[in-house]
């Protein structure tokens, strides 16, 4: 067997990965600075907003009305964050947040490149504040945290009624300072560990970030049973976030590249093209593993160049919105047709990495090997605001080239190999050399 590592640090500006910063308080729709923003955002007709005066005067009324008969003394900043947080969540879409100027602050410091913590990929998943992945060599992997795990508290605090962002500002930290979480495994749970770090998406525009995103707070209610807690106290780390590594198999005498793409930001097709190219005609691959396990996504564009990297022409994805037109987005060529390609996913494999997992499919240009993927076929814009922070709204819906709607369902594979978290061995990676020695069928 002949094994070359590769492994590129992010350079780029922006990051995506299923972690950081969902929003919690919100500016009421008084606040002159958001208004103009938020009205677009409101059916016409809507009967609760004016068309003359500015709109929002019952808003207002009965802020106006609180404060000058309420028993107590109140925030009035407050009432606005919970009156736009019940606003947004009558949408019943969790893709849809707003990030306060504080929140969207520490929401571009995590797309630097690097952030401070210990090395985990969160999400909030069925009510539950979840372990995606663990980086390697991080204090969380070196710990045993393990995807599937779950955040019941962080520094004594319960993560119960809490949102995403608010238990990610609790993790992260300075550098060499402590944090301590008490953690819940489950009866099973699956074992993903990554190389690097994670961020969070900037590029104003279009993105279609995955996983992790939802705002809604923590019901620590919901654990399952059969589980077990651990208390870790770990020391914070800056961690390096990568976009790709890549590592040389054999199977049956044959050379196989192991490619892992971590994120679908600026410039990870290009860096992703450079790798595919070089185990193509440096290394002599004979075929590629595109492992996007645990990808929960990125920028739309990112996502059409790296299916563009192995589909050389046709539609790779279209979207549609009430306010945004029907567009499709086709390969831009120049693409490696020739080497057999296998995908990996799992069950957190989300939204870009799903719009590439789809149209290899539809194509039949690849296997799709591992678990059902996440399910989430929504493209969501970045608003910026006035007064610092910033709205991030759904604004689409994607489609398969097949015109397969995913969102909610996900992308079966081809062929199920899940991940067993009590075994040393990779059964993604063991069935797809299997299905190239012919010692598997795909079904």
């Amino acid at each position: 067997m002949r094994n070359s590592t590769k492994l590129t640090l992010l350079v780029a500006a922006c990051v995506v990965a299923a972690v950081l910063l969902v929003g919690a308080g919100l500016l009421l729709g008084m606040n002159p600075q958001v208004r103009d923003v938020l009205r677009d955002l409101v059916p016409k007709g809507f009967s609760s907003w004016s068309s003359s005066g500015g709109g929002y005067e019952l808003q207002q009324e009965v802020l106006y009305k609180l404060q000058n008969t309420y028993y107590q003394e109140i925030d009035p900043d407050a009432l606005e964050n919970d009156a736009i947080d019940g606003m947004l969540a009558g949408l019943e879409d969790p893709y849809t947040i707003y990030l306060d100027p504080e929140a969207y602050a520490m929401f571009l410091e995590d797309a630097t490149g690097s952030y401070s913590g210990v090395g985990m990929v969160v999400e909030m998943k069925d009510g539950l504040v979840t372990i995606v992945s663990t980086f390697k060599d991080t204090p969380a992997d070196r710990a045993g945290i393990r995807s599937g795990d779950i955040v019941l508290s962080v520094d004594g605090d319960s993560t119960d009624g809490r949102t995403l962002d608010e238990v990610v500002a609790g993790i992260k930290g300075e550098e060499g300072t402590t944090v301590v979480l008490e953690m819940y495994r489950p009866a099973s749970t699956t074992t993903t560990t990554v190389a690097g770090g994670s961020g969070a998406d900037s590029e104003d525009g279009e993105d279609v970030d995955g996983a992790g995103q939802a705002s809604s707070v923590a019901d620590n209610s919901a654990l399952p049973p059969g589980g077990e807690t651990t208390e870790y106290t770990l020391t914070r780390m800056t961690i390096s976030i990568p976009v790709t590594e890549s590592t040389m198999l054999e199977a049956g005498g044959k050379e196989v590249a192991h490619i892992t793409l971590f994120t679908f930001s600026e410039g990870s097709a290009d860096e992703l093209r450079s790798e595919v190219r070089t185990a193509v005609e440096v290394d002599g691959a004979d075929a590629i593993i595109l492992d996007l396990r645990s990808n929960g996504g990125g920028l739309l564009d990112e996502a059409v160049d790296v299916a563009s990297i192995f589909i050389p022409e046709g539609a790779i994805v279209s979207t549609e919105g009430v306010h945004s037109p029907e567009q499709v987005y086709d390969a831009s060529g120049d693409a490696f047709t020739q080497v057999p390609l296998y995908v990996l996913t799992n069950e957190y494999t989300a939204s870009a990495s799903e719009i590439v997992s789809g149209a290899l499919q539809d194509y039949g240009r690849a296997t799709l090997v591992g678990e059902t993927t996440f399910g989430k076929g929504l493209v969501q814009s970045i608003v910026e605001l006035s007064n610092g922070g910033a709205l991030k709204v759904t604004s689409a819906v994607y489609l398969t080239p097949e015109g397969r709607d995913i969102n909610e369902t996900g992308i079966t594979p081809d062929v199920q190999a899940p991940d067993d978290p009590e075994t040393e061995a990779d059964e993604g990676v063991e069935a797809v050399l299997d299905l190239i020695t012919g010692t598997t069928v795909a079904r």
